[in-house]
């Protein structure tokens, strides 16, 4: 067993690294943050505990994960390269990180546990590395006084130099709206209704269209068993290649949704690799390849490469990944030419990356969140949550917390035909910091909501660089993220469960954007020079505009449910 100290002002804890040959302290590159080289010719297990202080909550990268702060014996997460993220935050309720873990890009999966330990009313951190990619990773931890969301970049900068040129390019085009057929279609897409979603929604500007689950089947019964061969059905695509060549023809890239690691008891290629599975994932009729053989990757190759040799395709949706994150018994694979699942399915992505080149959109889904996977994908998409803008909103910040310079999508946006347009335009808010994707019928749309998805498409359009590329600053995280706020050269800020927006005196141009369900914003520190002020409703049709100097402390501004206030300083406080 090897010692290390973990020393922030008058706290001194002493860790452990049973397994280890050595735990070195790297120097300080940045004040605060401690990093110890771990050596290990096998699995690691790092222990030591933490003051709790005034943590609310702990932020974990899985997707959905509960705003708590977990006890030790219920905090345990199982991290792989293709699902979770080895990194973790206690924070307090003004946001700032007390305590930020994390290991290096070369570990491929972990026992992930930071909780409350009963007996001492102390956080106990038992981390074990047992799928290290060399003989050797970096544990770091980061005790300064920052918001989480600062402390998490820091973990996000040293996961890209870890892996360096390793990272995939990521094309200007992952980062516009989307098309996607699944809401819309689900498995009954076709070749006519594929065409006829690219040509409405690229008069919406969408600069894609995401082909979902269906076009390799005739079933519609939301199965896999048919899945394998990845082949198109005849009867809805009988000429792929000429397809997606009228879908060019629209100005829309196409992407294409596969399944890799899924087999159906009914494809063709079940007997040549029913001994080449991990076990069943649904009854008996679809199972999990086992990528740690070279003839089950060659084979996936070949269904991945395939669209975009012979049909054009430009992009795959890789889906259910992390069904390789097997968590039954791993059969023996004495054929195999790698040890672990996760090395094998890196293998396989890397030859699908060598084959199709930098240009191809790979799309990924939470919670497909591992720096890892960064090799290989080039946007990200919240995992699914239909008609549901919270979940949204907390899927796609929790992403975007973690994906470096990643592309971030939202979930498909939906709803009813008879929704009011407010309620259109949560959808839209609730996406606000990602690139949407939508999937609805859009040529049937009513003209209140067509209004209003022209609208936040445009919106996000004008404030593209700040929403996507402007520092990210969320707040009450144990909340669900109650406000997002946006700095760049222009601030936007959505109010959603805390209406109370403070500004700071270099914000000079700032835009409200009320995600909330009263309809009016508060406002502090908006004075005390006069300021322009023109406020929207949810479909940009202007409600008033006037020049005024705001009262001292908190100014009531009334802003209609999902509508827009833009405040701009005629003079900067000094």
């Amino acid at each position: 067993m090897t010692t290390f100290e973990i020393l922030a002002g008058s706290v001194r804890r002493t860790g452990t690294a049973t397994g280890a040959r050595s735990v070195t302290a790297l120097p300080a590159e940045v004040p605060g943050v401690l990093r110890f080289e771990v050596v290990a010719d096998g699995p690691v297990t790092l222990q030591w505990t933490w003051p709790t202080g005034a943590a609310v909550t702990f932020w974990r990268a899985s997707q959905g994960a509960r705003r708590e702060l977990p006890t030790d014996w219920g905090s345990r997460r199982r991290i792989r390269s293709v699902r979770s993220a080895p990194v973790g935050s206690l924070v307090d309720d003004q946001d700032r990180s007390l305590l930020t873990v994390s290991l290096s890009a070369h570990v491929r999966g972990c026992e992930f546990a930071i909780g409350v330990n009963e007996e001492t009313a102390e956080q106990l951190i038992e981390l074990v590395a047992d799928d290290i990619e060399s003989t050797s990773f970096v544990l770091r931890i980061d005790l300064r006084d920052v918001h989480f969301a600062e402390a998490l970049r820091g973990v996000t900068a040293e996961w890209t130099n870890d892996l360096g040129d390793r990272i995939a390019a990521v094309p200007e085009i992952a980062r516009q709206p989307m098309y996607s057929t699944w809401y819309s279609d689900h498995q009954h897409v076709s070749a006519a209704a594929v065409e006829h979603h690219a040509r409405a929604s690229a008069a919406y500007g969408c600069a894609a269209i995401i082909v979902d689950d269906g076009w390799q089947t005739d079933s519609t019964a939301r199965g896999y068993a048919y899945c394998g061969d990845w082949e198109p059905t005849s009867g809805k695509f009988p000429d792929m290649t000429e397809h997606v060549r009228r879908v060019h023809e629209l100005g829309l890239r196409y992407v294409l949704w596969i399944a890799p690691p899924l087999i159906g008891v009914h494809s063709k290629a079940w007997e040549q690799l029913k001994d080449r599975v991990l076990g069943f994932a649904d009854g008996e009729v679809v199972a999990v390849l086992d990528p740690r053989y070279p003839e089950v990757r060659e084979h996936l190759v070949e269904c991945c490469v395939r669209p975009v040799r012979d049909w054009g395709v430009d992009g795959l949706k890789i889906d259910f990944i992390d069904s390789w994150a097997w968590d039954g018994p791993v059969p023996d694979a004495p054929e195999a030419d790698c040890t672990s699942i996760d090395e094998g399915v890196e293998l396989l992505l890397q030859a699908v990356r060598d084959a199709l080149g930098d240009e191809v959109l790979i799309e990924f889904r939470q919670d497909y969140v591992n720096p890892r996977l960064w090799q290989f994908g080039t946007f990200l998409r919240a995992g699914d949550c239909a008609m549901d803008p919270v979940e949204n909103r907390v899927r796609t910040i929790d992403s975007r917390l973690l994906a470096g310079d990643r592309a971030v999508h939202s979930d498909m946006l939906m709803w009813h035909p008879s929704a009011t347009p407010e309620t259109v335009a949560q959808q839209f808010i609730g996406a606000l910091f990602s690139t949407v994707q939508v999937s609805m019928e859009l040529e049937s749309l009513p003209a209140s909501h067509d209004a209003v998805v022209r609208y936040w498409l445009a919106f996000m359009r004008e404030h593209f660089e700040v929403l996507q590329n402007g520092v990210l600053l969320p707040s009450r995280s144990d909340a669900r993220y109650a406000q997002v706020r946006a700095v760049g050269a222009t601030t936007v800020v959505a109010a959603f469960t805390n209406p109370v927006v403070q500004l700071a005196s270099s914000d000079r141009s700032v835009v409200l954007v009320n995600g909330g369900g009263e309809p009016r914003l508060l406002v502090e520190g908006a004075g005390p020079g006069p300021i322009d002020l023109v406020v929207s409703d949810c479909s940009g049709a202007e409600v008033y505009r006037r020049t005024t100097t705001p009262p001292a402390g908190l100014w009531v501004v009334d802003v209609p449910t999902a509508g827009v206030a833009r405040i701009d300083r005629l003079c900067i406080n000094q």
